[in-house]
């Protein structure tokens, strides 16, 4: 997945194809689909191809929600062309040094978005919620609040934020402390840093291409 200020950013990025009304609406229809860690939501109800659908976005809600979606499948493509040090792995095989890299990738890029627009006006939006599959709402209330403090009044993030956001998510603390130990080792390597942060122009491109692949095409 991609962590939430990237989904933010982007689903503000494009809203205006989506003609939104509603933007609490709208973003925290972005963020809705990882409520189920917390909400225990199968995968396949929150993340599949239906929702990629133009018929499926048919309020401000549904619109994140397929924003989110569309996001997630970008930003694993772009990465897996992009970063060098990400192109290695197989496509469509996540084992753990495969989802390691990557998790920490994304630490990375959204370190750097949330640092590229105000994201501090957008959480006041991430007080209102919808249940859509029927999950506890309190639930759904409960994941939208550990992304409020993971942001709340912070010009930028540290990896120890992030950490805490595992495992607010209900992440074991040897897998947490994994992905806070790779993380800390690719910020090392400037060069790779820099790839991934470039990354975000190429996945707004990407989408913007009129000419580019059906979305479930470039799931890898």
């Amino acid at each position: 997945m991609s962590l939430q200020a990237t989904h933010i950013r982007f689903a503000l990025d494009v809203r205006d194809k989506y003609q939104v009304s509603e933007i609490k609406k709208y973003i925290c229809g972005t963020i809705y689909p990882d409520s189920r860690y917390i909400a225990k939501v199968e995968r396949t109800l929150t993340h599949n191809e239906d929702i990629l659908l133009p018929s499926f976005a048919k309020d401000d809600f549904r619109k994140g929600w397929q924003v989110h979606q569309i996001c997630d499948i970008l930003q694993n493509y772009i990465f897996s062309k992009h970063v060098s040090l990400l192109t290695q792995y197989p496509i469509k095989i996540w084992d753990e040094p495969k989802w390691l890299a990557f998790t920490a990738s994304k630490i990375i890029q959204d370190i750097s978005d949330m640092q590229s627009f105000d994201i501090q006006k957008m959480l006041v939006h991430l007080k209102y919620a919808e249940n859509p599959n029927d999950e506890n709402i309190e639930d759904v209330k409960k994941s939208n609040q550990i992304i409020i403090n993971l942001y709340k009044d912070k010009k930028t993030t540290s990896l120890d934020d992030y950490y805490y956001m595992w495992l607010g998510l209900g992440m074991g603390k040897e897998k947490a402390s994994k992905i806070k130990a790779k993380t800390k080792e690719f910020l090392k390597n400037k060069h790779l840093v820099s790839q991934i942060q470039s990354c975000y122009d190429k996945i707004l491109k990407l989408y913007g291409n009129p000419n580019k692949l059906a979305y479930k095409d470039l799931i890898v």
